[in-house]
């Protein structure tokens, strides 16, 4: 579509589409039309809706479903309640979610993503009308997926090329192709094949294929992360594919593990000094801060006290310990960016770099909350803060051993690792005056985020989450924090 103008509300239908896939008389016909986002040179307020982790198998209620319902309820009020875009942060099929362990083919993940979004009236509803961004995490792989260095060459061992391949084919297909389509061909090689078959009329799966199967044996690298052109400005990273592997029998245990590669942490450190005049948001599938005592095991799996040490018995013993770490880290199944020492230091490095606070948003741990943090060397009258909010899931449950460890952790609010002082934010709940005790929500949810100029200074904002959970069928408040 060309020639559309900003901050406009457009209808639209789609011929056919109704008629083939609405297999039911009462359903009722979709309502389709959506607003353009706001030219990013101005301080406006606006909202955005995020979540993640949908497991269609759950039996618990699904938050995302009853979205569509919840916009249509204030359709009237659109223009100033609606979210102006919903963020996807990873899990949206399971694909590991079978009856048995069979490799998975482009069909078998194609037949996952109808399922998600093709067969529901909510979620379809949802998406006819909101602008719709999304990233992977595991499942839309397999469980765990690139958990450590070691974890791919083990996969290809087992014979899981092709689900590695045709999982992010896949991805691509449903998800990947729509976030960046605004960019010329010749900035992303999948696009450019994209273009050559639309031009040729040729399958283009197998071409798909060969140019992911080089990305998975790191032949060739492809960029799954892409940036959003809002106010505040949207980083998306890609967190789980971007990992680098430990291939033909390299020896990296004792390196500080990454949970991106040097090449994209450049990009994200280029862009975050480029948008230095707001805050900024980045989102990341897996959250960098999590609750404090939990944070610090992950964190301590990471650190690598000797790793540069070349030689000798220091360099013996850093190895070993190293070793020890990861395999504690993949026994905890600790994935999250503390335990992933190189990257972490740069994060807390982009502080340093900017004189306005950094907002992340993640999904993943089957929990919501809220936390704050400061790098404990900073100086100046106005210290830099990084947010982490967090919300999932959409439907799925976290498990009740699980849910007992989080909890017995969460009268501990604040912690000092890392290069990082971090405290909790309260967790007021929507229907008392009283706030959550443990800071933490173990309900599914869809998040709403307000973002609202605030104070003398350009680029400071006022931030509101409010966390909707659905009650008797419907999305109703559950509880709200404030920035």
């Amino acid at each position: 579509l060309i020639g559309l103008r900003p901050a406009t509300w457009y209808s639209y239908q789609v011929g056919g589409v109704e008629q083939a896939v609405s297999s039911s008389p009462a359903e009722k016909i979709l309502t389709q039309c959506f607003r353009t986002l706001d030219l990013p040179n101005g301080e406006k307020s606006w909202r955005l809706a995020y979540g993640s982790c949908r497991k269609l198998s759950a039996v618990e209620p699904d938050a995302l479903n009853a979205l569509g319902p919840w916009l249509m309820h204030n359709f009237d009020e659109r223009e100033t309640i609606w979210p102006r875009l919903l963020l996807l942060i990873g899990d949206q099929i399971y694909a590991d979610d079978r009856i048995n362990d069979s490799v998975l083919s482009f069909e078998d993940f194609a037949r996952k993503y109808t399922e998600a979004w093709s067969d529901d009236a909510g979620i379809r509803q949802a998406l006819a009308v909101l602008p719709t961004y999304m990233i992977f995490d595991d499942h839309e792989i397999t469980n765990s997926w690139n958990i450590a260095p070691a974890w791919r060459a083990w996969a290809l061992q087992q014979g899981l090329e092709q689900t590695l391949v045709d999982g992010l084919v896949a991805y691509w297909v449903y998800q990947g192709w729509g976030n960046i389509a605004l960019q010329s061909p010749d900035e992303h090689d999948l696009l450019a094949l994209m273009q050559q078959a639309e031009q040729s009329g040729e399958d283009i799966l197998e071409a798909l294929r060969a140019r992911v199967r080089q990305t998975v044996y790191e032949e060739k690298l492809l960029d799954w992360h892409y940036t959003i052109p809002t106010m505040p400005p949207l980083f998306v990273a890609d967190v789980r594919a971007d990992r680098p592997a430990t291939l033909n029998d390299k020896k990296l245990a004792g390196d500080a593990p990454r949970i991106m590669s040097q090449r994209q942490m450049e990009h994200l450190r280029t862009w975050v000094q480029e948008h230095d005049t707001s805050i900024a948001l980045l989102i990341s599938s897996v959250p960098a801060l999590l609750p404090p005592l939990i944070g610090f095991a992950e964190y301590v799996t990471g650190v690598r006290p000797l790793q540069r040490r070349s030689s000798g018995i220091l360099y013996r013993l850093g190895r070993l310990l190293a070793n020890r770490q990861q395999k504690l880290a993949l026994r905890m199944s600790f994935e999250h960016w503390p335990a992933f020492g190189a990257t972490w230091r740069e994060l807390v490095g982009l502080l340093a770099l900017r004189r306005r606070d950094l907002v992340i948003l993640s999904g993943d741990v089957h929990f919501s909350y809220a936390i704050k943090a400061y790098r404990v060397r900073s100086s100046g009258k106005r210290r830099t803060a990084l947010y982490q909010l967090v919300a999932s899931p959409f439907r799925n449950v976290l498990e009740q051993r699980d849910k007992s460890l989080v909890l017995g952790q969460a009268w501990i609010k604040r912690a000092i690792y890392g290069g990082l002082s971090m405290k909790m934010l309260p967790l007021q709940d929507a229907k008392s005056p009283e706030r959550i005790p443990s800071a933490l929500l173990f309900q599914n949810v869809v998040s709403l985020v307000a973002f609202s100029p605030c104070g003398d200074d350009a680029g400071m904002y006022c931030i509101q989450q409010t966390y909707l959970g659905v009650k008797q069928q419907i999305l109703d408040e559950l509880a709200s924090t404030s920035l």
